[in-house]
């Protein structure tokens, strides 16, 4: 289950990322889970946290159990950018290469704050086999690609397994 308290089109609930409001949405999560035939919850944060508040969400799921966090969203900072149109402007997430440095480095830091203890699922701006390699690099244990699959089509995930040793498909 991914719990999804990250999205930047939805209004105030990046708010829901706090560790108080956060727990309080995991522990029946966690409860039902025991319960039933459990399956993997993970939380997907916003790549606009800052590094204290990401150490509190790493310290939150290694004390809860958590069993990874995505790692991220989509950005609702406009820094960078290369068209300085009305994107400056617009509300809402940008994905894609705005989004591929801090992506990597939010990886890095919970990889090493974690003492490598928490599955990272990687996501945004992989828009090549480079990138996916760095997310890799970076600690993540899996990728997700979106808008890097957008652009170059179907052919891009066979071509990130073909020229990376380190990916492994489910069918």
């Amino acid at each position: 289950f991914a719990v999804n308290v990250s999205s930047p089109n939805t209004p105030n609930l990046r708010d829901l990322q706090n560790i108080n409001d956060l727990r309080e949405i995991l522990h029946p999560l966690i409860e039902v889970n025991k319960i039933r035939e459990s399956k993997p919850i993970l939380i997907k944060i916003s790549p606009d946290l800052n590094d204290d508040d990401i150490k509190k969400i790493v310290d939150m799921a290694l004390d809860l159990k958590i069993d990874g966090i995505i790692t991220s969203n989509t950005t609702i900072s406009r820094n960078n950018l290369k068209s300085k149109n009305k994107l400056i402007n617009e509300s809402g997430g940008l994905s894609g290469e705005p989004l591929k440095k801090r992506s990597t480095n939010i990886i890095k830091l919970i990889h090493e704050y974690s003492n490598k203890k928490l599955p990272i699922i990687g996501v945004g701006g992989i828009m090549s086999t480079e990138d996916a390699l760095e997310k890799i690099e970076a600690g993540a244990s899996l990728i997700q690609v979106y808008t890097g699959f957008i652009y170059n089509g179907p052919s891009f995930v066979r071509n990130i397994k073909r020229f990376s040793r380190w990916f492994v498909f489910a069918p």
